[in-house]
């Protein structure tokens, strides 16, 4: 099978000699040195040594080693009286690789291993991810397993689901008579609990969770178009820092309960099912309705773009800290910031997608 490549002084100094010897004896053609040189070394025709044969023949065609003896695209090459000067003293070609290649492979070099440390930060991250989960899964099991020891038998398997749909559906009805904390807990609790079930339950789950965003809609719908403000204080608080900003809005998602990071931040599904619900439903009347309209409607451009471009401003804003204990929040924003990307702002909106 053929090998690829290395980029590395002694390939670009056995090229230049394999050229230069080639035509020797009379001109040839680029192409049938190329496939010689191949052919030799059992090579693959890569991007590579394309590259770095299109680059030797330029640089030697420069450096007067090498003469064009057709003008056609498929022109044969001759050897000059200074590039058989080179052969006879091949030092020169250290020279060479120093002008035209060390510093374009250094560079090569440093960018795949930055793509490479890259990807095994990823793999690292969907690896610790795995096992978390796979250790809720064991959880959750041997708690199952526990609950089946001590409980009743149960008689009549339809009851499981018969109490499921009665509970949820006590959950639903009790739901007006909430206030707006017990509203967003129930939304909290039932979101996460969504995620992390599947079947009848999940869709339990879910829906309690609209019918708490067809009550906050029905609710804001009551507001009043000018609320009273807060007036503003001067008041630093406790704790040390010298902050110079004061933060002009509180983040939806903050509210939502997304969170991130190694210490108290969510697994991504659940991460995601909260994205999803923040991006298609309806937002808490936790604001006012001027800071609600800055979200935009749901499923809309603005919404979107606000939530983007507010995980994109933590994740730069991290960045810059100067502790580095903040890798797995950034990388969580980073993974989210593309699940909202890719699921839809490719194949539905135009607007500038917020960079790294």
């Amino acid at each position: 099978m053929a090998e690829k490549i290395k980029l590395d002084f002694e390939t670009v100094k056995g090229l230049c000699e394999f050229i230069l010897l080639a035509i020797a004896d009379g001109p040839a053609s680029w192409q049938k040195v190329a496939s010689d040189f191949l052919k030799e070394g059992d090579l693959e025709n890569c991007d590579e040594f394309r590259w770095l044969f299109s680059r030797c023949i330029a640089q030697m065609l420069a450096e007067n080693w090498l003469a064009k003896a057709t003008d056609d695209p498929l022109f044969e090459i001759g050897l000059t009286f200074k590039g058989g000067t080179v052969l006879r003293h091949r030092t020169e070609i250290n020279a060479f690789y120093d002008r035209h290649f060390a510093a374009a492979i250094r560079k090569t070099e440093q960018a795949k291993a930055a793509a490479q440390a890259k990807r095994e930060k990823h793999l690292k991250a969907a690896e610790k991810a795995r096992q978390k989960a796979e250790r809720k899964a064991e959880k959750r099991k041997k708690k199952t397993r526990n609950a089946k020891t001590t409980a009743a038998p149960i008689t009549h398997p339809k009851s499981v689901k018969i109490d499921l749909f009665g509970s949820g559906k006590k959950i639903r009805a009790s739901i007006p008579s909430k206030d707006n904390d017990q509203l967003l807990k129930l939304w909290k609790s039932n979101t996460l609990g969504a995620a992390n079930s599947s079947g009848a339950k999940r869709d339990q789950h879910l829906q309690i969770v609209a019918a708490v965003e067809r009550e906050w809609r029905r609710r804001i719908k009551e507001l009043p178009e000018s609320e009273a403000f807060k007036w503003p204080s001067t008041d630093v608080g406790s704790g040390s820092g010298g902050g110079n900003f004061e933060r002009q809005e509180i983040s939806y998602l903050k509210i939502l309960g997304y969170t991130v990071g190694k210490t108290d931040g969510l697994p991504a599904s659940s991460r995601q099912l909260i994205l999803d619900r923040c991006f298609s439903g309806q937002l808490p009347p936790y604001q006012s309705i001027s800071e609600m309209r800055k979200w935009g409607d749901p499923k809309s451009s603005l919404r979107l773009k606000k939530m983007a471009y507010h995980i994109a401003s933590l994740a730069k804003n991290f960045k810059k800290m100067p502790s580095r204990g903040y890798d797995d929040a950034i990388a969580d924003w980073e993974d989210d910031l593309k699940y909202l990307h890719e699921k839809y702002y490719v194949r539905y909106f135009r607007f500038a997608w917020p960079s790294k």
